[in-house]
């Protein structure tokens, strides 16, 4: 047996044990690189909705309060500028607290960044296949399935950690007075 079949041997014995793994599993395995692919690719769109819409509706209440607030009868003129301007409070504070902007570009581009990763793999899989000799193609293997691996976990955990970046929990203050040793 020459060395060209005895590495597509064992380099496919290596890509069947690996590729049984949850790790490698379709996008309804929780857990598998094909799992969180779809997981940022269906949440980015919602997150650059939410941010657009906002953005839109904080432009246009804007602009509109002084010109709405002027048609209004005298008497209700209080009224709707109360109303408006809660209104547009209450759009910047959601656009602020859920930090839309921030989380589409972080499922954007961990969703791209995880694509990347997977076609590498599938690249270096071909490598191996091509490999002179069996312990030439498991090499290259071992090293893409160690990159691979770091990648997708420094991709999600990165993009978790942005994200709870965004997260402020309000700071509660103490009142210290001249009480000592309460």
């Amino acid at each position: 047996m020459d060395g060209q079949a005895s590495s597509h041997t064992q380099v496919e014995a290596f890509l069947t044990a690996v590729q049984g793994q949850a790790f490698f599993g379709d996008d309804h395995q929780q857990g598998s690189i094909r799992w969180y692919i779809a997981y940022y690719k269906e949440r980015a769109p919602k997150r650059r909705l939410a941010f657009r819409v906002s953005g839109f509706l904080l432009l246009l209440l804007s602009i509109s309060l002084p010109f709405l607030v002027g048609i209004s009868p005298a008497g209700y003129q209080a009224n709707v500028a109360s109303t408006l301007s809660w209104v547009i409070a209450l759009v910047a504070a959601a656009s602020s607290f859920f930090n839309w902007q921030r989380a589409w570009q972080g499922y954007t581009q961990t969703q791209m960044t995880l694509q990347f990763l997977l076609t590498e793999w599938e690249l270096k899989t071909a490598d191996a296949r091509a490999a002179g000799t069996d312990e030439e193609g498991v090499m290259i293997l071992r090293e893409a399935l160690n990159a691979l691996v770091a990648g997708v976990t420094e991709a999600v955990s990165q993009e978790t950690a942005q994200y709870f970046e965004g997260v402020h929990v309000p700071q509660v203050q103490t009142v210290q007075g001249g009480q000592k040793g309460r």
